[in-house]
C-alpha cells in the first residue's frame, strides 16, 4: 500500500459518514446518495497529489470535492428533466404529440407557479388538489379556520391562474 492509499483509507473512514450525511441532505435517494460519496472518493483518489494542506484541511478538500460533484450532479439532473428531447417526426407524429407537448408545458409552469405561492397556500393547494383533502380537513390538519382555508385556497388559485395564465 502507497502512502497515498492509507492517507486515503484513513480520510474515508474518518470522513464517510459526514460526507454521506451531507449529500443525502440534497440527494433523495440512498443508493444516489452512495454513487455520489463513490465518485467523491474516487476524485479525491485521482487529485490527491494537488491537495495542499497549507490550503485547506482534508475535511474541506473533501467536502469541495463533494460539493462540486454534487452541484454537478443536481445541475445535469436538472437539465435532462427540463430539456425536452424529441426525436425527428414528421407532421402526423407532431399532431399526436401536440398534446403530450403542451401537457408538459403546462406541469412545468404550475411547479413555478406553486413555487411562487407562500408556504401555507402551496401547502392549501396541494393538500385540496394533489391529496383531495376538502377545507375542513385542511383546516384540521394546518391548524386553520375553515374561512381561512377557503379565502386562501381561492387566493392561491387566483395567483396561479396569473402566472400560468389559464
Amino acid at each position: 500500500m502507497t502512502p497515498n492509499q492509507s492517507w486515503l483509507d484513513s480520510l474515508y473512514r474518518q470522513n464517510r459518514d459526514k460526507v454521506f450525511a451531507y449529500l443525502r441532505k440534497k440527494i433523495n435517494s440512498p443508493e444516489d446518495t452512495e454513487d455520489l460519496l463513490s465518485q467523491v472518493f474516487l476524485e479525491a483518489s485521482r487529485c490527491v497529489e494537488r491537495f495542499d494542506p497549507e490550503k485547506a484541511s482534508e475535511a474541506t478538500w473533501l467536502f469541495t470535492i463533494a460539493r462540486n460533484l454534487l452541484n454537478r450532479r443536481l445541475r445535469d439532473l436538472y437539465t435532462r428533466r427540463n430539456i425536452a428531447r424529441f426525436e425527428p417526426m414528421g407532421d402526423a407524429d407532431y399532431a399526436d404529440q401536440a398534446e403530450e407537448i403542451e401537457d408538459f408545458i403546462r406541469a412545468d409552469e404550475l411547479v413555478a407557479g406553486l413555487k411562487a405561492l407562500d408556504d401555507t397556500k402551496r401547502n392549501i393547494v396541494i393538500l385540496a388538489f394533489y391529496h383531495g383533502l376538502s377545507p375542513a380537513e385542511i383546516a384540521g390538519k394546518m391548524g386553520l379556520s375553515y374561512v381561512n382555508v377557503c379565502t386562501l385556497k381561492s387566493r392561491a388559485l387566483g395567483e396561479l391562474r396569473k402566472r400560468i395564465g389559464a
